[in-house]
């Protein structure tokens, strides 16, 4: 069999081949926002042939240099028709939508581009993981920073332990920038005409059905729990990726909500402070990592709260970014005020030095020097040579990266602690069992990948 086959055309080859000698064909859910920029990098390594978006006028934006591609503005409807002609899909929506959306495209055997996080839930997140491996698709999640070349040289120089043995870490956000609780706590009232062009059926997804409101969308979806997944999701997933992959701090043992604003059943609480437990390498080592978003006591306009930060004197005399994170070791302290790890600096006792004044590193992650379309150019590589594996942040990094992010909201809408095992995919409680699922509305259910 191996010889006929490789005797054959590349045509004939299985189908998780296809790109890979041929210019890609390829399409995209979500053409605005971050989703547009998404599909232009895309777009410089084939044809465009299809493209989705919910909003017609974002849809006519994005293809005015390619009408001959076609539109829609229902991604089930698109995947039906030209799923077989697709090589690879971008996905750039609502939270909510990644998961069945990517379903139905790794189903077809069509390589992924997918914004963060990988899907709504952890359940959902785990069926893609497995879907993936099962038909050896080349994956890649939109961890914007992984192909900086500074971001790679400080996972090179976590990995080499220079920092030491790692003692804790804080990661923090001054994000929702969005109206969620205080603002509303409650589904609005009042009636509203759909805007015209706009698929607000659509749009809802998988979410249990409501009337149009121009809170939702575009943006504001991110605050809502039928839609986004808060600020963990927005910017949190980003700002694990450096001591996650660095300091190999992914599937946590115990996570506890452990300050938090008031919580209701529609939007995600004004701020909240999550920590996470890992082991060490020795395994009785325990290391915290602490996660802050929002302002504390935020309730008002006239009540605006405080910033929600980790103590200041870790900072040795650099000021707090919006968002960062500082890692502390036996041997000093790497801190990143940057959302993506773009930048970062450590001070090992006598100042702090930037990435240029320390030694060499071991180029273990390969460079190119292309920052975000550096991500694109690495899944269009993978594809071409068939290694689904060679993408630094495919669906396995990923799983892990999102689990985190998914975990931190469990903890702030369940609140108090629970242990986690990663390996199976569950708590030790019932209550937080039930968040890492959701229902669905007919015709838009993600199904088991087993």
């Amino acid at each position: 069999m191996r010889s006929t086959l490789s005797a054959l055309p590349f045509a004939y080859l299985p189908q998780r081949a296809k790109g890979a000698n041929n210019r890609l064909q390829i399409a995209a859910i979500g053409v605005g926002g971050k989703g547009g920029s998404d599909f232009q990098h895309l777009a410089r390594h084939g044809d465009v042939i299809a493209a989705c978006d919910v909003s017609e006028k974002k849809l006519h934006y994005a293809l005015r240099g390619n009408t001959q591609a076609a539109m829609f503005s229902d991604y089930r409807e698109m995947l039906a028709r030209m799923g077989d002609k697709i090589d690879l899909l971008s996905i750039s929506a609502p939270d909510h939508i990644h998961a069945h959306a990517a379903q139905l495209a790794l189903n077809l055997g069509i390589h992924l581009f997918l914004q963060t996080p990988m899907a709504h839930t952890i359940w959902e997140a785990r069926q893609l993981q497995h879907s993936a491996h099962k038909r050896e698709i080349c994956t890649q999640l939109g961890l914007q920073g992984s192909t900086s070349d500074v971001f790679r040289q400080g996972v090179e120089y976590l990995q080499a332990d220079r920092l030491g043995e790692i003692l804790e870490v804080h990661v923090w956000t001054n994000r929702p920038l969005w109206p969620q609780s205080s603002h509303y706590t409650n589904r609005p009232p009042g009636k509203f005409s759909i805007p015209k062009g706009l698929n607000w059926d659509a749009f809802l997804g998988s979410a249990e059905a409501r009337p149009y409101h121009p809170v939702y969308q575009p943006y504001n979806w991110r605050g809502w729990q039928s839609f986004g997944t808060g600020a963990l999701g927005d910017s949190g997933i980003h700002l694990f990726n450096l001591p996650a992959l660095g300091c190999g701090l992914v599937k946590p043992e115990k996570v506890e909500c452990m300050f938090r604003g008031p919580v209701n059943s529609e939007t995600y609480p004004s701020w909240a402070i999550v920590k996470y437990e890992f082991s060490g390498r020795d395994k009785r080592q325990k290391i915290p990592m602490h996660w802050y978003e929002g302002k504390i006591g935020y309730l008002s306009k006239t009540l605006p709260g405080e910033k929600n930060l980790p103590p200041l004197d870790l900072f040795m005399g650099r000021a707090p970014s919006a968002g960062g994170c500082l890692i502390r070791g036996s041997k000093g302290t790497l801190y990143s005020p940057s959302i993506y790890g773009l930048n970062w600096e450590v001070n090992l006792g006598k100042g702090w030095l930037r990435p240029e004044q320390l030694k060499s590193f071991s180029g273990a992650l390969e460079r190119n020097g292309r920052g975000d379309s550096g991500l694109k150019e690495e899944l269009v590589r993978a594809i071409r040579r068939r290694k689904p594996k060679s993408t630094l942040a495919g669906f396995d990094y990923g799983y892990e990266v999102t689990e985190l992010a998914l975990l931190g909201n469990i903890a702030i809408l369940a609140g108090g602690e629970f242990s986690w095992d990663s390996k199976l995919g569950t708590s030790n409680r019932s209550d937080v069992n039930g968040l890492l699922v959701k229902s669905y509305r007919n015709g838009w259910k993600v199904r088991s990948a087993q």
